[in-house]
């Protein structure tokens, strides 16, 4: 283009020399050339850049959601869930024989262990001793031939326990007597009362629906240290009748007929028992 232009300019200077050689003055309308510039564009597109999706993290009950979005709407809390409790049945006890006054037996005692023994026990203690090894074990062996004594018994409840009287205990032959207290231990007497020589009561006044114990009950209720507040007042008569008895290396058992129960009675400081509903 510009090239175009010179070639202009040089073409006028010479048509106007060559008018200046023939005389005349034309009138020269100007030509104005204006040097024109190809236009140049620029295109400028504008790039979407798509903004990230929203993640939401899981709301715990009472933390406030906040959107990660730029939105000015306030966002709403997820209410906290009240867990309701699941309830869990307990399950119960396996129900013991009908009339059964179960009483835990204590540790074994010191050399104690299940012993193999030369003779059994007979007749219904054979049966608590061969089904429950436990008991073998605390009690050890029966002494003698294995066969229980029958003797004469007596028994009578009390508010802390009961007490049973054996007219034979042993080798000795002697009258024990046996409190039986409701913490699981129990004492063993050996019967010192003797009628025409010691008083059968002492007059006591217990409250209503209670009695005095007498006799041999009565005398180690009273003259044994803390007897009476451990066992309390009697809450039935005497009630005589015939049991069993049988020694054995650790205790005895004795099967007293007036309920049925037969009192495994392990020797210890304190001793130990428990009865099972077993005839002899």
């Amino acid at each position: 283009m510009r090239k175009s232009f010179l070639l202009v300019l040089l073409g006028l200077t010479f048509f106007l020399g060559a008018c200046d050689l023939v005389g005349s003055e034309p009138t020269l309308t100007p030509i104005v050339v204006t040097a024109t510039q190809e236009p140049r564009f620029l295109i400028v597109t504008a790039t979407f850049t798509p903004s990230p999706s929203p993640v939401l993290a899981p709301t715990l009950p009472g933390q406030e959601l906040t959107p990660f979005s730029t939105s000015t709407s306030a966002a709403t809390a997820t209410p906290a869930i009240t867990q309701t409790p699941t309830f869990t049945p307990t399950p119960t006890d396996t129900p013991i024989t009908p009339g059964a006054i179960i009483g835990p037996v204590g540790g074994i005692p010191a050399g104690g262990g299940l012993s193999v023994c030369s003779i059994a026990p007979q007749g219904g203690f054979g049966v608590v001793y061969a089904n429950n090894p436990d008991i073998a074990a605390q009690i050890g062996c029966p002494l003698g031939s294995g066969s229980a004594t029958p003797v004469n018994n007596a028994y009578q409840t009390y508010e802390g326990g009961l007490m049973v009287w054996v007219s034979s205990v042993g080798a000795t032959g002697q009258p024990g007597i046996f409190a039986i207290f409701n913490d699981s231990t129990f004492q063993r007497f050996n019967d010192t009362w003797r009628d025409g020589l010691d008083p059968v009561s002492v007059g006591l006044n217990p409250p209503a629906g209670r009695i005095e114990p007498i006799r041999g009950f009565g005398k180690v209720w009273r003259e044994t240290a803390g007897m009476s507040e451990a066992l309390g007042w009697a809450t039935s008569e005497e009630i005589g009748g015939t049991g069993f008895v049988l020694s054995f290396e650790r205790g005895e058992m004795i099967y007293v007929p007036q309920n049925g129960q037969t009192y495994v009675l392990v020797a210890g400081a304190p001793g130990v028992w428990t009865s099972i509903a077993q005839p002899y």
